[in-house]
């Protein structure tokens, strides 16, 4: 079952049957502790800064680095999309894929956050053509 996790060190709360061993955020080894939903949407509420689209791309950018995919290199798609996705935080409170459906339920939510999991999708495992839902993520061409 999944449960909500903090991490002591910076207040980054993951989702999850297991908390990461490393916190994706600081760094910092074995800092998750498990906290109720609402707790977790009481931090996630108070720790969300805004963050304006350049450092949005600047963090999508460094996500990418050293993987098997990167940020689409379709400049005007990618701030298309990057509008998008602003336009759903100014909305619904989260930075949603642009191009999914929401279901007020933040269990199922929670995995429409951009950058969502697309690495499980069909979209992204076409071997032609693998991206994201919404294209902001492609695979490397080689």
């Amino acid at each position: 079952m999944k449960k909500f996790w903090r991490c002591h060190v910076c207040n980054d709360i993951h989702y999850g049957v297991t908390p990461p061993e490393i916190c994706p955020t600081c760094k910092a080894k074995n800092a998750f502790m498990e906290v109720s939903s609402k707790e977790a949407r009481k931090i996630i509420a108070i720790t969300k800064t805004k963050i304006n689209k350049n450092k949005f791309q600047e963090a999508i950018g460094k996500f990418a680095e050293n993987r098997e995919f990167q940020v689409n290199p379709d400049e005007e798609k990618v701030n298309m999309l990057l509008e998008g996705v602003f336009e759903c935080e100014k909305n619904q409170g989260f930075k949603y894929c642009p191009c999914r459906m929401i279901e007020k339920d933040i269990e199922k939510d929670l995995k429409l956050i951009c950058p969502c999991n697309f690495l499980i999708h069909e979209t992204y495992k076409d071997k032609d053509h693998g991206e994201c839902w919404c294209g902001l993520f492609v695979k490397k061409r080689i």
